[in-house]
């Protein structure tokens, strides 16, 4: 059997990630909040993941590409027809673009940028999450 590469030793926070061509982010952005369920693949990964854990909010498919948000997952998935995953993210004034995130070496391969058509959840490791959370905004 292969190691599973996502362990809760080895995960630094969770990657939910928003196609404003499926979902309008308009408003998410007046209101500040992104919503608060999301579909995630019914595989491992989402077995993995328990409320508390920290997740970021990224954006594809547009000019602003990156990370708009982060928060928290507020509760383990649901599972059903298409499984759900509760969580609270406060969206960022301005966005951390993909191409300042990708500068940054320890940031340069994460799998957005190495698979961007991976379901939800995606996830950056440990190592990953001490980079970049010095780039969040400090939310109030």
């Amino acid at each position: 059997m292969t190691a599973r590469a996502i362990t809760n030793q080895t995960l630094g926070a969770w990657v939910i990630k928003c196609n404003p061509h499926k979902t309008d982010l308009a408003p998410m952005v007046e209101a500040g909040r992104a919503h608060e369920h999301w579909c995630v693949a019914d595989n491992y990964r989402t077995r993995l993941m328990a409320p508390g854990q920290p997740v970021l909010f990224w954006v594809s498919s547009h000019p602003r590409r990156g990370i708009w948000g982060a928060g928290r997952l507020t509760g383990t998935p649901v599972p059903g027809p298409q499984w759900k995953v509760s969580t609270n993210i406060t969206l960022f004034d301005e966005p951390i673009l993909a191409s300042d995130i990708q500068c940054v070496e320890e940031l340069s391969m994460i799998e957005v940028f190495r698979s961007p058509q991976q379901s939800n959840p995606s996830w950056i490791d440990a190592t990953a999450w001490a980079a970049i959370r010095p780039m969040l905004p400090v939310i109030q």
